[in-house]
């Protein structure tokens, strides 16, 4: 009775931002709202939108505690210290500086990355130039997700596949991360140097130590505690947060102001997951749906491939302006009530590929919104350019990998 008052309270919630929310989540959540109800007057039990809603409510303190982090983050003398020294790379690294600092800055800052590389441009450089800032960046940011448990769907990956352990996912995540900015710098790195990646690599070693110290402090938690991906977060930024404030109590009041600013964005985020969560619930637990996909999910067809639309179900949709949220958790939701036979841990790299590679080309994507704010570049130049190709690349690279580790594994 408790979790059906507070998962209503949520509902409420959702319903009062809608009006402030942009158009493409009020798009999206009148389709799935429409998909929900047709549903639970068809197939499906109308109990499963309240058990979708309680799976959600977690996000209503996740969320708040990643904006919390980034605010910290953004406020932290390291952070800054790595920024100026990108500013100060040569045109010739420029672009290699942008792609892996918006990587590690985008780990905890996620789209506030974008304002720090954002000075690496001059304010006199020209339109191409700053495209091609701008798309260096979405590559570096938009990956970043492949490993941080900074990021929403690092966390909905984890509702669904909370058997993947943080000291699996993170470590496999960082190497795919790794081959992912080799294979940008690859394409687009004109002149390609060693040099300039370790120059770029320098200018980040001020901040390397303290994402080391977050990110492994959260594996530990996750490890020797029976804490979640979800719990271990939860718990173990805001201590990180706190011990900030102590060390710098003149950054608590800008902190507290702008996270309880950032609140009022956050309508957006968590309108895209109920909604994705409630009709991944509620098509799951549908015995007359599951009748039918089961025959192609389970065991119907091979790991790569469903590893392979695992990823595509979320980035061809994106690329027409479908928030991989939706697509790729209702998938998952599908995916994971069924016997599918994929090694959760490939399935969950799979996720977190397809979430970052359509956010990266997604014409409504907030990351490419801002992005194209940052360095005045309009959004449609930003998605749909040369990270298109890219995307595909990186693509057509993770699924044998993914599909190796399967077949290692199982």
């Amino acid at each position: 009775m408790l979790d059906h008052i507070v998962a209503g309270g949520l509902l409420l919630y959702v319903l009062g931002t809608l009006p402030q929310a942009r158009l493409e989540t009020k798009v999206l959540v009148g389709i799935g709202t429409v998909a929900t109800l047709i549903l639970i007057s068809t197939v499906a039990d109308p109990e499963a939108v309240w058990r979708g809603l309680e799976r959600t409510l977690i996000f209503a303190g996740l969320l708040p505690t990643l904006k919390m982090t980034r605010e910290v983050a953004r406020l932290m003398p390291s952070v800054r210290a790595s920024q100026n020294r990108l500013a100060a790379l040569p045109d010739s690294a420029a672009d290699v500086g942008i792609t892996i600092g918006a990587t590690v800055f985008g780990a905890v800052l996620n789209t506030g990355s974008f304002a720090l590389v954002s000075a690496v441009v001059p304010a006199n450089a020209s339109k191409e130039r700053r495209r091609s800032a701008a798309c260096a960046s979405m590559r570096g940011m938009s990956i970043a997700v492949l490993w941080s448990p900074f990021f929403v769907g690092f966390a909905v990956a984890g509702t669904y596949l909370p058997m993947v352990e943080l000291w699996e996912i993170i470590p496999f995540g960082f190497i795919c991360v790794a081959i992912s900015v080799s294979i940008a710098l690859a394409m687009f790195a004109r002149p390609f140097s060693f040099s300039a990646v370790g120059a770029a690599l320098a200018c980040l070693k001020p901040i390397a130590s303290r994402l080391g110290i977050a990110a492994g402090t959260v594996i530990l938690v996750g490890t020797f505690t029976p804490l979640s991906t979800l719990g271990s977060i939860l718990v173990v930024m805001p201590l990180l947060c706190m011990l900030q404030f102590f060390r710098r109590p003149d950054a608590l009041r800008p902190v507290l102001e702008k996270t309880a600013e950032g609140m009022k964005e956050l309508g957006d985020d968590l309108a895209l997951v109920a909604i994705a969560i409630v009709v991944g619930t509620v098509a799951g637990e549908a015995d007359a749906v599951i009748v039918h996909v089961a025959p192609l999910l389970e065991g119907g067809l091979p790991a790569p491939v469903l590893l392979a639309l695992m990823i595509g179900i979320q980035l061809i949709p994106a690329i027409i302006g479908i928030h991989p949220i939706i697509t790729g958790t209702i998938f998952l939701a599908a995916l994971t009530s069924l016997d599918h036979g994929v090694l959760p841990l490939a399935l969950y790299e799979a996720m977190l590929a397809g979430w970052g590679l359509g956010a990266m080309v997604s014409i409504a994507s907030l990351s490419v919104v801002t992005a194209g704010s940052m360095f005045d570049v309009r959004p449609t130049r930003v998605a749909l350019g040369p990270n298109l190709a890219y995307v595909f690349v990186v693509w057509a690279v993770l699924v044998p990998i993914l599909s190796i580790l399967h077949y290692a594994l199982m």
